[in-house]
């Protein structure tokens, strides 16, 4: 699998992996020779970043640009940005029948992600799973261990494991719930 090979690359990396090594690598395994991130006014309270498909022919965004499109909401800061950059670069792995490629299955998922439902469509399942792929590359395992043992001695705290990483603190706790290692060992097939 695609992003197995993304995973074990940054696996011997120190600490705070770079957006750029990520970006760098993602466009070599998906084959994709360029990616253009734009910063743009979106409502965080839904989407705080988007991903839109050169195969989305029809967007405007790829009729100007010609290439994969990542948006981020413009202001947030720099943990923030680089977090739903990583994120919205993990969809450049995901599988045909994953792919948001128009507005009603956008809307489907932003609908999806707010209500609890039992059946989720694909376009959902990826998003979901973009997040942990996001959170499994910006902190090598072998760091993850070591940040829990910290933690559980009390020796840091959600915040300066935030700041280590450089991503949101409201997404830290997630790095140690034991779903962590569940949905990581589901996408590298483990």
């Amino acid at each position: 699998m695609s992003y197995r090979a993304l995973y074990d690359s940054i696996q011997p990396l120190p600490v705070h992996i770079r957006r750029k090594l990520i970006r760098t690598k993602v466009q070599e395994i998906a084959e994709a020779p360029g990616i253009q991130v734009l910063a743009s006014a979106l409502d965080t309270r839904s989407v705080r970043g988007f991903y839109v498909s050169p195969r989305n022919v029809n967007h405007p965004l790829v009729k100007q640009f010609g290439r994969h499109v990542i948006v981020v909401a413009r202001g947030l800061n720099r943990c923030w940005t680089r977090f739903i950059m990583v994120k919205e670069l993990m969809h450049l792995l995901d599988e045909v029948e994953e792919a948001t490629d128009t507005g009603d299955e956008f809307e489907t998922m932003l609908s999806e992600l707010n209500v609890p439902s039992k059946e989720k469509s694909p376009q959902t399942l990826a998003e979901l799973k973009a997040f942990w792929m996001a959170l499994g590359v910006l902190c090598p395992e072998n760091i993850r261990l070591e940040l829990q043992r910290e933690r559980e001695e009390g020796r840091i705290d959600d915040y300066s494991i935030a700041l280590r990483l450089r991503i949101p603190e409201a997404y830290v706790h997630n790095l140690f719930t034991p779903r962590y290692s569940v949905n990581i060992q589901a996408i590298i097939g483990g």
